[in-house]
């Protein structure tokens, strides 16, 4: 008899969240990252390893995790650990740091637990949501709470603009990359961010964008999303103060031949929505965009001169060939393969390489944080940064033992 009513008792202590947490706290791992970090306070300024700690979520049975960029970004080793133990080496797969997501591989993974993956498109103010993850470095820790609001606006840098799923459920420092399930256990959003001015609120990436960047990452190496064909930068609040703009806005600074906007923007136009959605910054604007496939119209409000108007684009993918142009037009330059990187064979007087001192026999090694041992790995890297709407990129240059980023137009 007693048998019987601890089992029922059992069974009624088995609420829906249990039933949820069972069914995707397997997934959800702990990651902790050696970073390298120089000190001035070290003889002859030398270095260290600092480690830090994140959560990530298992989306392939075959070890691959969905997180945040943040969380592994110059990371020089990762190492992943399951709730059953197991411990993985990870790598990068590939990085959006704009939208703050990544996708890593797990060394010799195979035949792993994955969260089921859900939608942010339906969710409703006060359902219950669980944020599963590694807060303080405390493994799998759950919390609960409920949806507060479907698409919070947060500058999460300056002039820099992303909506969140808000939430009551307790994300802490090492939350970041975990998951954000609903009731049934499905995957809503990606732990992100704490709000630094209040307690008790959290934020997490929707679904339905980190999915759609993550499999983009696996596939191309970077997000694929509509691109206008236009290079923007972003202007300050100040100079949009007493404006119609003063909520925010980017600026055009060049239009591409044969691009989406030829004959229908101009160098100077203000671009301050796009379909009806407020833009505050570059990075507002390809975070709201990086949830559409190129191919999408879009209609976008202008502010030319003292006169609003409404554009519409057939929006398409950056010109993968654009990247030689990059070099010979615009950097003025010849590569040829080095050991770590490409080497600059000739540089022409004119050209934006020898315009910011930069020499030949310098090497290239990164754009953008992407190591660029071949063309294909530059021109990759390129085509990303052009698809960003970025009129620069920055290039990691080596000239002989010494090592330097600089921002250069592409």
């Amino acid at each position: 008899m007693l048998a019987l009513v601890a089992l029922s008792l059992a069974a009624e202590r088995r609420t829906p969240v249990v039933v949820a947490v069972e069914r995707a706290m397997p997934a959800v791992v702990s990651l902790e990252c050696e970073v390298q970090q120089t000190s001035p306070f070290l003889m002859m300024g030398g270095s260290y390893t600092a480690t830090s700690d994140g959560s990530g979520v298992l989306i392939d049975a075959d070890g691959v995790v969905l997180t945040n960029a943040h969380v592994v970004q110059g990371a020089g080793r990762i190492t992943a650990q399951l709730p059953d133990g197991r411990t993985f080496n990870a790598r990068v797969l590939g990085l959006e740091q704009d939208l703050d997501l990544a996708v890593l591989q797990l060394d010799d993974a195979s035949g792993l637990p994955t969260v089921v993956l859900g939608t942010s498109s339906d969710l409703m103010l006060g359902e219950t949501v669980i944020a599963l993850g590694n807060p303080y470095g405390l493994d799998h820790t759950v919390s609960t709470g409920v949806v507060s609001t479907v698409s919070r606006e947060m500058e999460i840098a300056e002039g820099v603009y992303q909506t969140y799923v808000q939430t009551d459920a307790a994300i802490n420092p090492g939350n970041s990359g975990g998951a954000l399930v609903n009731i049934d256990g499905d995957l809503i959003g990606v732990n992100t961010a704490v709000h630094s001015a209040g307690q008790g609120i959290g934020f997490a990436i929707p679904a339905d964008r980190a999915v759609k960047v993550a499999h983009d990452l696996m596939r191309f190496g970077s997000v694929r999303a509509p691109w206008l064909g236009v290079d923007l930068v972003d202007v300050s609040a100040y100079k949009l103060r007493g404006t119609p703009l003063s909520e925010g806005a980017v600026q055009v600074s060049w239009v591409h031949d044969g691009g989406p906007a030829a004959g229908k923007l101009q160098k100077g136009d203000l671009l301050y929505k796009v379909d009806d959605r407020p833009i505050h910054s570059r990075a507002d604007l390809n975070a709201f965009l990086a949830e559409s496939a190129p191919g999408r119209s879009v209609g976008l409000d202008v502010y030319r001169g003292s006169s609003h108007r409404r554009v519409t684009l057939s929006t398409g993918a950056a010109d993968s060939a654009s990247w030689a142009r990059t070099l010979e037009d615009v950097l003025g330059i010849t590569l040829a393969p080095s050991q770590g990187g490409l080497v600059v064979e000739t540089a022409h007087p004119q050209g934006a390489w020898v315009r910011y001192r930069l020499r030949v026999g310098d090497v290239i090694e990164a754009v953008d944080g992407r190591t660029v041992g071949t063309a294909e790995q530059l021109a990759a890297a390129l085509v990303a940064a052009r698809s960003s709407h970025r009129p620069s990129a920055l290039f990691t240059v080596r000239r002989g033992r010494y090592r330097g980023n600089i921002n250069l137009p592409i």
